[in-house]
């Protein structure tokens, strides 16, 4: 329930930018068995994400400089609620990266993000009803090569990003490294 406060400013150099920890961690909506709860006018989630037997969310390397966190408030009178998204860069063009992007295609997601300051806040961006959904971009130029990732809802929700205090879930393991062509000869 929202508790009416008055709002000063918090602090010098309240605006800098906050880092990101390079982990972004995508949990498959289709996972999900509980998510945390929430109301409108509170923003701090209660519970903790609990996944099927077996299943993972997945971490997914971002150039920290490009990681963006949005949030778009519009609507109609009386039907106002917020968009979030998360949009992000990730380097090279690997075979696990490709593989990500189709399965993700059409698949709604949650994802949490964290912050790397001395609050280390872990921000949750969707939920089961009201996912993320992927948009791409690759880039393969003699400047760059690259994708850039957006994760946006599709439809408003009557919530920002939650402040998430539970235990991260478990995340499935990194590729097994390639051997170097001196060790298999």
């Amino acid at each position: 329930m929202y508790t009416q406060v008055s709002i000063p400013k918090n602090g010098d150099g309240a605006g800098v930018p906050i880092p990101k920890n390079p982990t972004i961690i995508v949990i498959d909506v289709n996972d999900i068995v509980t998510e945390p709860t929430r109301k409108v006018g509170d923003v701090s989630m209660v519970g903790e994400y609990e996944l099927k037997e077996g299943a993972k969310a997945i971490g997914v390397y971002a150039t920290p400089s490009t990681i963006e966190i949005t949030e778009e408030n519009s609507g109609d009178p009386d039907a106002r609620g917020f968009m979030v998204g998360v949009t992000f860069e990730h380097p090279g063009n690997t075979k696990e990266i490709k593989n990500f992007t189709e399965r993700y295609a059409n698949r709604g997601v949650v994802i949490l993000t964290r912050e790397c300051n001395g609050d280390a806040r872990i921000e949750a961006h969707g939920d089961k009803c009201n996912p993320l959904f992927l948009t791409t971009t690759r880039t393969a130029t003699k400047d760059a090569n690259k994708r850039q990732f957006v994760f946006k809802q599709e439809m408003n929700s009557p919530y920002v990003s939650g402040d998430y205090t539970g235990t991260l879930p478990e995340l499935a393991a990194e590729p097994a490294a390639e051997p170097d062509d001196e060790e298999s000869v």
